[in-house]
């Protein structure tokens, strides 16, 4: 059986960049700036809170980009309640489709 541990980080507003390179490749540039703007960040920020303005931006978008937006929302939520966890020597396992438990 294969398992695979992987490291837990915290969403960015790189992150979120790199979601929307994932979606729109050589397109994304004019989003991004547009995004930016209509969540007056310039995109060198680093806090959480800016990154979660951001995702508000990202989710009141049309279509794809509003979907994206709220995937980012997930993550954080799910990074936010990992974190919370105390400190154990337990890891995530990733099992390779069709293997059991």
């Amino acid at each position: 059986m294969m398992e695979t541990t992987y490291p837990v980080e915290a969403p960015t507003l790189e992150s979120a960049h790199e979601a929307l390179r994932r979606l729109y490749g050589p397109h994304t540039e004019d989003l991004w700036k547009t995004l930016l703007f209509s969540a007056g960040l310039t995109g060198a920020e680093t806090d959480p809170g800016s990154f979660g303005r951001m995702v508000v931006s990202m989710q009141a978008a049309d279509g794809v980009t509003g979907l994206c937006g709220r995937s980012l929302a997930m993550r954080a939520a799910a990074f936010k309640r990992l974190a919370a966890l105390p400190p154990s020597d337990d890891v995530v396992v990733v099992r390779a489709a069709g293997e059991g438990a």
